[in-house]
């Protein structure tokens, strides 16, 4: 029986399963069962532990550690020994002055016990006397995974060791076949199809086939622009099976203390989309998280549907679903959310694209859908024309609204720093985030990174860029500058160029705005969420409640402003509303200017609309066109009634 270890390595969330090695796992059962057994490792688990439950959710989920690289670099000692020790520089270049000193001793203390921790690790699972070893790589996985493969290789040389994911889509996943020789094999793309031929490669003792599967990159075949270029094969996603989460149960059972001192909640993951159907249209610029596979493709709603009743199965114990799609299929609001019965408690996470109707998110909430990432990113129309959205800051600003009142949580960043973003975009920026403080706040104010496979990356020579790996990757990888510039997945601009200038300059007083906004709409201090909202009294007398300063103010009004605000939940051109205004154009620009006087209303490009929430923040800007969710026909395949056990 051939024993294959799958390991989730740091720094993957503690509290989230790996989707990949789960369904990895089931391909091992369904198509080896008396041949092979797989089981998934959570070792990232054990990571958190040792370095205490705080220290680890902010190296692997805040922008502060993600950004700088240091996850990866903690462990270059141990996967890349002999090398020079880089930490004074490093601390140099990231985690400068005394602000961080306690973080920096911190982070060398817990350095010094890394190789004995993954020594003991290995014994812990067994992992040297497995006869596959598979790594997946996302972010701040890939050097981990490197020095535990290297460890294991010491003990035991004839252990395979493979390593994809994320990380090693083409050409990244080269440089590691070419300059990491305990890596065996190395998958570039999706993995569904080549690891199942891995394994029959390796049952029928012929590993030279290997070599001769696109998206298998060895150090034989690494050079070949046949092989070093390629991507896997893609299993139709149809053809489903259910993940393997039994071990991620087990690990949490066994680190009892993550879920009782960390901040994070479990949450399962699951996948009813590959691609981006806007992305085909007109790919976000900065955006590159497709990869290679932009194309869109969407599970068929019945298996959606089931594979939802599956993931219900596990309330009470686990309520807080999280799709790993990029973007959610369009038809699923009519087509799937209507037929399911979530339990209670249950919220599900969608990255969703904007706009979206209020049916759409009337038949999301009603199916639990709670938490999405709407892809906001900027709230000025011509930023989100920069980056290709196609959205406006009307449909932003609307979704907001429409937020608080569906009891839907927006997660979104403001992003500056755009190549020909215009620094009165900032002033006006300014001027108005203070009016918006009864809404979502962002999490924070961060400087667009420029990402491999995106348009920034990819036609660099048009938007004037000079790209280069940022620079943790050379204080990381012993690798020439050439490998780097293969290997590494986010990059700087080596330009000092208005756009970035004009950013730094902006943005410690924009961040600090959002700081106040979040401080508002959180309730620090015990203070009461600021409001902005028409409401009416028993009598119909109608008021707008106004306590975005802190205080509480009350302004009362008449029918007609009320009707205004209404029409107002959607963006118009005050000449426009003046053409059938009953009570005349004069009227209308009285109201505007009191209303505008009150900042009540945002305004844009000639065009206005209203901030106050009233009730009836009405449809889209403009409609959503209906497309089919996929192209082509598609056959419906079986359903694995249940995951290995």
């Amino acid at each position: 029986m051939l024993r294959v270890a799958l390991v989730n390595m740091p720094f993957a969330d503690w509290n989230r399963p790996s989707f990949a090695l789960g369904q990895l796992s089931t391909l091992i059962h369904r198509e080896f069962d008396d041949r092979a057994r797989a089981h998934v490792c959570y070792l990232n688990q054990d990571m958190a532990e040792f370095f205490g439950i705080r220290l680890y959710e902010a190296l692997s989920m805040s922008h502060d550690h993600v950004d700088t690289g240091i996850g990866e670099w903690l462990f270059r000692h141990i996967a890349f020994p002999g090398e020079a020790d880089t930490a004074a520089e490093y601390f140099q270049r990231y985690y400068r002055g005394a602000r961080w000193a306690d973080f920096r001793a911190q982070i060398l203390s817990a350095r010094d016990g890394l190789r004995e921790f993954c020594e003991e690790l290995i014994d812990r699972y067994r992992l040297d006397e497995a006869d596959i070893v598979g790594f997946s790589s996302m972010f701040a996985q890939h050097v981990p995974s490197i020095a535990l493969a290297r460890l294991i290789k010491e003990r035991s040389p004839q252990t395979l060791v493979v390593l994809g994911g994320a990380n090693c889509e083409a050409p990244m996943g080269s440089v590691i076949a070419e300059h990491v020789p305990t890596v065996d094999f190395v998958f570039s793309g999706p993995a569904l199809n080549t690891f199942g031929e891995f394994v029959q490669c390796v049952l029928d003792e012929d590993l030279e086939r290997a070599d001769t599967v696109p998206g298998i990159l060895s150090e034989r075949n690494c050079r070949d622009p046949r092989f070093r270029k390629a991507i896997g094969a893609e299993r139709d996603i149809d053809d489903f099976f259910l993940p393997d989460y039994d071990s991620f149960f087990e690990a949490l059972d066994g680190h009892p203390e993550l879920r009782r001192t960390g901040t994070s909640k479990p949450m399962l993951f699951f996948e009813t989309s590959r691609g981006c159907w806007w992305g085909q249209r007109s790919h976000c610029t900065f955006c590159g998280l497709n990869g290679e596979s932009m194309a869109f493709r969407a599970m068929a709603p019945d298996l959606a549907v089931r594979q939802f009743e599956w993931l219900f199965g596990f309330a009470p114990a686990y309520t807080s679903l999280f799709c790993t799609d990029n973007v959610m299929p369009r038809n699923y609001s009519r087509e799937v959310f209507p037929r399911l019965d979530p339990p209670p408690g249950a919220e599900i996470f969608y990255e969703v694209k904007l706009p979206l109707s209020r049916q759409d998110l009337r038949a999301m909430t009603d199916a639990g859908v709670t938490v999405v990432q709407p892809g906001i990113e900027a709230l000025a129309s011509s930023t989100l024309k920069l980056m290709g959205k196609g959205t406006t800051a009307f449909q932003n600003l609307q979704f907001l609204k429409n937020c608080e009142e569906f009891g839907i949580k927006p997660e979104w960043n403001l992003l500056i720093g755009f190549p020909g973003e215009d620094p009165a975009v900032y002033r006006k920026y300014t001027e108005e985030l203070r009016d918006f403080v009864h809404l979502v706040p962002p999490h924070g104010v961060y400087m667009v990174r420029f990402d491999r496979f995106s348009p920034y990356f990819k036609r660099s020579d048009e938007y004037g860029l000079a790209l280069k790996p940022v620079d943790y990757y050379s204080l990381t990888y012993p690798f020439d500058e050439s490998a780097l510039a293969d290997l590494a997945y986010f990059f700087a601009d080596q330009n000092l160029a208005p756009y970035m200038l004009d950013a730094v300059e902006w943005h410690d007083e924009l961040s600090g705005l959002v700081t106040q906004w979040r401080a508002a709409w959180y309730g620090e201090d015990g203070a009461a969420r600021r409001e902005l909202r028409l409401v009416a009294d028993d009598d119909g007398r109608l008021t707008v409640r106004d306590s975005r300063s802190g205080a509480l103010r009350t302004h009362p009004v008449d029918a007609v402003t009320g009707r205004l605000l209404r029409r107002l939940s959607s963006p118009a051109k005050p000449e426009q509303l003046a053409r059938d205004w009953p009570e005349g154009p004069d009227d209308l620009r009285q109201r505007l200017d009191t209303l505008t006087e009150q900042r009540f209303l945002f305004a844009e490009n000639g065009r206005v609309m209203s901030l106050v929430l009233t009730g009836a923040d009405g449809e889209i800007e403009e409609p959503a066109r209906e497309e089919p969710a996929t192209v082509g026909s598609r056959r419906l395949l079986p359903l694995l009634s249940e995951a290995p056990r």
